[in-house]
């Protein structure tokens, strides 16, 4: 044989060696890790990427290294839309939703938008173990393909305002930068406020000009954006314990191998709960810091004010489970509610 012929066979075998393997090959001694990538709209000071974070180090250790977690913030991949269509395209293997957001590809998570669905954190995780939920695991994974693994926070929202308000009646007419669900806009001018559509990247500015006069979030939110630079006051409705769908990618999941898979989903399943607690408490401290540091205000609702306030939306959260069609999913979150 020739050194010619040599010399192409050898070369031949280094290309061979260094190509790249198929994803259940390189699970098997590896020359590549496989690349997850987990994205989000929300900036690195969010609770959001902090559970991501969780949920890397989860999925890196569990599989030695086999799979890698690219995490990628700040609307880098686009806003939650985008990302839910990324996902079902391939582009997106991991996200995280506000309710309201991903409703606008499964109707049904709007079951978790409406202002007063929770009653407290409790409650909040019952219905997160209980037939509501699986409901809504089934239809994600029928009408998407993907694995809704369960919820994770950013905390319990409340209003803050640049001027003090003590009661209910004081949101009549209030510009309030609000969530644009149709649950949520319904729901707050029943409240009597005036929902007013804010980018969120723009609130900010709003605030410190006055073209709103206030809005609704959670305190992590308030430190973590600095509004509470532009609104020193909060009235304390907490309307809205956030359950924000975590989403796995079925896509990526059917390219692994079925011991990988495995992994993977119990590791955003575990990422879910560690998360939900994590926030909580993140959300906690960060009111704290607010009342100390920064001399925020905080005004508590009164009882009769939250009643009122909650006899309102119950109506609003009838209307919405009937244009969803999860009107039994509804009252058993109702009925869930007086154990807590």
């Amino acid at each position: 044989m020739s050194r010619f012929c040599y010399l192409f066979l050898s070369l031949c075998g280094i290309a061979f060696f260094l190509s790249p393997l198929p994803a259940a090959c390189q699970t098997q001694g590896s020359l590549r890790p496989i690349s997850l990538r987990a994205a989000l709209n929300n900036p690195k000071i969010s609770g959001q990427y902090q559970g991501i974070l969780i949920f890397k180090k989860l999925v890196e250790e569990r599989t030695g290294g086999r799979i890698v977690v690219e995490v990628i913030a700040d609307g880098i991949l686009g806003d939650e839309e985008q990302l839910a269509e990324g996902m079902q395209q391939g582009i997106v293997d991991f996200t995280i939703h506000s309710s309201a957001k991903y409703a606008n590809s499964v109707p049904e998570m709007d079951i978790y938008s409406p202002p007063y669905t929770f009653k407290n954190w409790d409650h909040m995780k019952a219905v997160m173990n209980s037939p509501v939920n699986d409901k809504l695991v089934q239809i994600v994974m029928e009408r998407r393909g993907d694995h809704f693994v369960g919820v994770y926070t950013e905390g319990l929202r409340n209003v803050f305002t640049r001027k003090e308000i003590h009661k209910l009646d004081d949101l009549k007419g209030l510009r309030l930068r609000t969530m644009t669900g149709p649950s949520e806009l319904g729901a707050w001018r029943a409240l009597g406020a005036n929902p007013t559509p804010t980018g969120y990247l723009e609130l900010y500015s709003a605030l410190q000009s006055g073209s709103v006069d206030g809005a609704e979030n959670t305190m992590t939110a308030l430190i973590g954006m600095r509004f509470h630079e532009a609104a020193k006051y909060v009235l304390r409705t907490a309307h809205n314990y956030m359950a924000m769908p975590a989403i796995l990618s079925g896509k990526f999941v059917k390219k692994l191998p079925k011991d990988l898979g495995e992994i993977v989903i119990q590791a955003a399943k575990d990422s879910a709960r560690e998360q939900l607690d994590w926030a909580i408490e993140f959300d906690r401290n960060n009111e704290k810091i607010l009342k100390e540091q920064y001399g925020v205000k905080i005004t508590e609702l009164s009882k009769a004010d939250y009643e009122k306030a909650l006899s309102i939306c119950m109506s609003q959260h009838i209307e919405n489970a009937k244009r969803i069609g999860m009107e039994s999913e509804q009252k058993l979150i109702a009925d869930l509610r007086k154990k807590y």
